[in-house]
């Protein structure tokens, strides 16, 4: 049996995956803007393999909540067509038993 989809539940997902991708951008913005150069090279390679393991966490976490909210428009817009179908669709009478 098919459960009835919560609308507004599915905007409110999208809502909050678009604002988790809109900060992963931004801290990764921000990480790659303030490099840390610490002069001592073994230092330096430990922070920036750090950095690039956080930064490629980030670009994942925002392919991640891409890709779901890409899915979650196709089924709010294929909802969206049903309910504008079935709202044109005449009402068949009801024959009684």
């Amino acid at each position: 049996m098919r459960r009835p989809v919560d609308s507004p539940a599915l905007t409110e997902v999208s809502g909050v995956l678009e604002g988790l991708s809109d900060t992963a951008a931004d801290v990764e913005e921000r990480l790659l803007s303030c490099l840390v150069v610490m002069g001592e090279p073994d230092a330096q390679h430990t922070v920036d393999a750090w950095v690039d393991q956080l930064v490629d966490l980030l670009r994942a976490v925002d392919d991640i909540t891409g890709q779901h909210r890409s899915t979650l428009s196709r089924v709010t817009t294929r909802l969206a067509d049903r309910e504008s179908a079935e709202s044109r669709a005449p009402s068949l009478p009801v024959e009684p038993r």
